[in-house]
């Protein structure tokens, strides 16, 4: 949705941008090539500082904008969907792959805990109510039984582990539906041990704290409960009358852009401007 996004910003000369969710580097060549700008980029994932983005979780972006003498910036962008490379990052992202539960994105998860401690120490209620808050995974607690049982034999190691219990636990028909039957839990996991929603408000907080008057600030989310949690912010803000929602509804990507990316079929942006 780079055009949207661009649209979004409305970057002008000068402007002070942080990309909060550098990835691939794809938005921050886009931001780049649109206007002269400062860009500031950040990635939790240390592939990305290689790349020139500043390594941090976007979740610290008050204290990377502190380190870096700034105090207000004019544009922000943040861009929740998958970083592809990080489905290969040996880290248990991806249940195609056998791989360590790790499912942290930079070298240290945020949480202080690995996909493995959870799936091999929290007890069956705590692992239901993550696989379905966080996952809204319909079999929750089905799962949470069959993973308890499958620890009680051995401990869970890899990612192929995980999603063999997972397919087993859920019905024939739930297996061959559309998408892969252990999407969800992988979901509820990596939201988990990366604190995804903690991560969210403190970055949007820093955000706007940061922002100057007439600044915007985009973000595009890929699954209903970050969808929620953004919307929820940008609401409190527009009643405090703090901020104006660009967009009474979050735009989608055209139907060209779903056919050659068909990552991008959930995407939503959203997108507020400082008053």
């Amino acid at each position: 949705m780079t055009k949207e996004v661009l649209e979004a910003l409305a970057l002008a000369p000068g402007d002070i941008v942080v990309d909060a969710t550098f990835g691939q580097g794809g938005h921050s060549r886009a931001l780049e090539a649109s206007q002269k700008i400062r860009l500031i980029s950040i990635d939790s994932d240390p592939a990305a500082a290689a790349q020139g983005a500043i390594e941090s979780n976007f979740g610290d972006l008050g204290t990377v904008l502190k380190k870096l003498d700034i105090k207000k910036v004019d544009k922000v962008l943040f861009d929740l969907g998958w970083n592809t490379g990080q489905l290969v990052s040996g880290r248990g992202f991806s249940f195609l792959h056998d791989e360590p539960l790790v499912m942290s994105y930079g070298a240290r998860p945020r949480s202080g805990f690995v996909a493995a401690d959870i799936l091999n120490k929290w007890s069956e209620h705590v692992l239901a109510d993550i696989i379905f808050g966080y996952g809204e995974e319909r079999y929750a607690r089905r799962i949470a039984k069959r993973i308890v049982e499958r620890r009680q034999e051995q401990s869970f190691k890899t990612s192929l582990e995980l999603a063999e219990v997972v397919r087993d636990a859920v019905p024939l028909a739930y297996r061959r539906g559309r998408i892969h039957p252990a999407t969800k839990t992988f979901q509820a996991l990596r939201i988990a041990v990366n604190d995804e929603l903690g991560a969210l408000d403190s970055g949007l907080r820093a955000a706007w704290h940061s922002l100057s008057t007439g600044g915007r600030i985009a973000v595009i989310t890929f699954h209903s409960i970050e969808d929620r949690a953004v919307k929820r912010f940008f609401v409190a803000l527009t009643k405090k009358v703090e901020g104006r929602v660009l967009y009474k509804k979050p735009l989608t990507p055209s139907m060209a852009e779903v056919k050659s990316n068909p990552a991008s079929r959930s995407a939503k942006l959203r997108a507020i401007e400082k008053i």
